[in-house]
């Protein structure tokens, strides 16, 4: 038996060395679906056009995902003025979830004041080609995801919050 745990001690050991990073990508960003927004009249991608948007894909039961909601307050503060938006889109895991009122009520209670596309078919969920909450992304000026985290931003002190700032940053410097 003391073997056993020392080899799977060591068979877990590498895999939390790793903590999450950001992953490279180069897509265009598919276009909102839906038309019922909180904290906003509909919002479109293609009228971004020369701004950054970040995309975070949430539900409000998932407790990673609120674990991330610091840093996206953190990034409204930080770069207000700026041509960037946060936009979350509500993706329900769960039938309560669904319920629009439900998702209100969440966000007031939770303070949440970006945009809030709801999600309750899965329609954006599945043109994102999601699979996870939370899921973070950073389209660029041109409509391109050009990053993605996947998780919360500072598990196993990741320092996502950080480091997502900083590419947000080097994509407010990209000429249109």
């Amino acid at each position: 038996m003391r073997n056993l745990r020392t080899l799977l001690g060591l068979a877990t050991f590498p895999v939390a060395l790793f903590a999450a990073q950001p992953i490279a990508m180069n897509l265009k960003a598919p276009e909102f679906s839906g038309k019922q927004w909180l904290n906003s009249e509909p919002l479109s991608l293609a009228a971004r056009a020369g701004k950054v948007t970040v995309v975070h894909f949430w539900t409000f039961g998932c407790i990673n995902c609120k674990h991330n909601l610091p840093s996206y307050e953190n990034w409204r503060k930080q770069l207000s003025g700026r041509d960037v938006a946060i936009i979350g889109i509500h993706t329900p895991e769960f039938e309560h979830e669904k319920d629009a009122a439900n998702v209100k009520n969440k966000v007031a209670q939770l303070r949440i004041t970006w945009p809030v596309l709801l999600d309750p078919l899965m329609e954006n969920w599945r043109r994102w080609e999601q699979q996870y909450w939370p899921c973070v992304y950073l389209v660029d000026k041109k409509g391109r995801v050009r990053y993605r985290w996947d998780g919360e931003l500072e598990y196993g002190g990741a320092n996502g919050e950080r480091i997502m700032l900083g590419l947000i940053e080097k994509l407010l410097a990209e000429a249109d």
